[in-house]
């Protein structure tokens, strides 16, 4: 995209393209390069007024609530065709943008178009229950879409998180307002155009770009929004329930996380290791699952620590699209953020760095750091307690299995774990006790996986998204009850 004359991302509601937002013209860069990517309209009341409108139009009168589940399906279906076809597109918007490494954008788009085929097959089995009352009563329960879903979209994963939610929105039957962050609102207006190519109806699906503090904050206050699907921190996530309790709407929180992979020394280290990196340094660290917490057996801590220093020693740094070890971070002031934590870690234990930051225009100008381990630092300290949603991985020896559990589970998160061991022994009773949402044993984060629940404990959130159990949050249960006797 041209520097000098950048696209222009309009809000959409419904029908209408606003290209002149009330709340002026916001710009995205490139974290790689810090070159313009886009610019978009920043929507204000009036907009989101016309967005809620739309969706709630679209769910009162329109024909998706009385198409068939089978119908409806088919352009899930769809959905999924198109962003397969548009796959190499999508990737290289997606780069740009969020700065992630190509094969990360490659991952994000595939596993996007897996939602639409999961959830378009789902959408003629969501059955309800026959209660048995007795002779001459029948009682039965009915799923009922919940009306407007409100989808508050990061700008870590913008497309997969988009595609996670809208999908089992849509196949429950839901009308949606999809409100992506202002740091990477590209792709959405991508996902705009293939609903309208696979046939959508119109207003089924609304986007609202600007400020969170704007038109995020308006949105979740709208009365005429019924659910909000919310990813990110949880400072903002507290504001949006705390605007979403002004109006009595169900919420779906994923929050921040700390996550800990625990591991023993009969694991297969050769196999293990390269999974525990990739744990924490995917998206140079900026996943909420990333496994920040390497909690190691004693006895094999300062081997390992060994291996990790010289598989970060030997990363590679650079733009998205020439697929590195490393991206950047999402901007300079993310940078600032987490550079705060590296002199806090050389403030409570020991830091050791890896790769190198580009040194050569345009990259030098980029939000790069360096992977970093930090030893030496407790399970009490800041750098192993808070999220830093950076590249920085915290080694905690423990001694013996008890000790590992509490350690792993004495932190204010509880989003996922990892466990590597070759004692399926230890690998059951290890993931029983942890107090997670969900456990990977002798893997972390894995392929295209939405099939099954995720979600958290604690800080890290409640609610569950991907799976079947995901769609429980777009849907209301009625109870129907009829007596019906014989004549006398």
């Amino acid at each position: 995209m041209n520097r000098q004359s950048p696209t222009l991302i309009p809000t959409v509601c419904g029908n209408t393209i606003i290209t002149d937002a009330s709340d002026g013209i916001g710009q995205t860069f490139d974290p790689a390069t810090g070159q313009v990517v886009a610019e978009f309209a920043r929507a204000g009341q009036q907009e989101v007024d016309l967005a809620v409108s739309a969706a709630r139009k679209a769910f009162d009168e329109g024909p998706w609530g009385r198409m068939r589940p089978f119908e409806r399906g088919r352009v899930l279906m769809r959905i999924a065709e198109l962003i397969t076809e548009r796959r190499e597109e999508l990737v290289r918007l997606e780069c740009a943008d969020s700065g992630k490494p190509l094969r990360d954008a490659h991952w994000e788009v595939d596993c996007s178009a897996r939602f639409f085929e999961f959830y378009a097959g789902a959408t003629d089995k969501l059955h309800g229950n026959s209660i048995p009352l007795g002779p001459d009563w029948s009682d039965w329960t009915v799923k009922d879409a919940i009306g407007v879903s409100l989808h508050i979209i990061p700008w870590n994963y913008p497309f997969q998180l988009i595609a996670r939610g809208v999908a089992p929105a849509l196949a429950a039957g839901c009308s949606v307002i999809i409100k992506p962050s202002a740091e990477t609102p590209v792709t959405a207006y991508e996902f705009m155009k293939i609903c309208q190519d696979a046939g959508l109806p119109e207003g089924q699906v609304n986007l609202v770009n600007g400020r969170g503090s704007v038109a995020g904050d308006m949105l979740a206050r709208h009365r005429g929004v019924d659910q909000i699907t919310f990813t990110g921190s949880v400072e903002t996530g507290q504001s949006v329930l705390a605007a979403a309790a002004t109006h009595a709407v169900p919420c779906s929180m994923e929050l921040g996380g700390k996550s800990a992979q625990i591991l023993f020394a009969d694991a297969d280290l050769d196999r293990a290791l390269p999974i525990i990196a990739s744990g924490v340094f995917t998206h140079c660290g900026q996943v909420c699952n990333a496994g920040t917490r390497l909690v190691v057996e004693r006895n094999i801590h300062n081997s390992v620590v060994d291996r990790l220093q010289a598989m970060i020693g030997d990363m590679s740094m650079g733009a998205g699209i020439d697929d590195p070890d490393l991206g950047p971070l999402i901007n300079l002031g993310h940078k600032k953020d987490v550079d705060a934590f590296y002199e806090i870690a050389r403030e409570e234990g020991e830091l050791i760095l890896g790769a190198e930051t580009p040194k050569t225009e345009p990259l030098s100008n980029g939000a790069f750091v360096r992977p970093a381990l930090v030893t030496g630092a407790g399970n009490e300290t800041r750098i192993a307690r808070e999220e830093i949603f950076g590249p920085i991985l915290t080694v905690i020896p423990f001694d013996g299995a008890e000790d590992a559990a509490r350690i792993a589970n004495d932190s204010p998160f509880g989003l996922v774990a990892g466990v590597h061991t070759t004692n399926v022994d230890a690998a059951l009773a290890m993931s029983e006790r942890l107090r997670v949402g969900q456990v990977w044993v002798n893997s972390f984060a894995v392929g295209l996986d939405v099939e099954f629940p995720f979600g958290g404990y604690k800080l890290s959130g409640f609610g569950r998204e991907k799976g079947l159990e995901a769609l429980a949050a777009y849907q209301q249960v009625k109870n129907i009850c009829v007596h019906h006797p014989l004549p006398r």
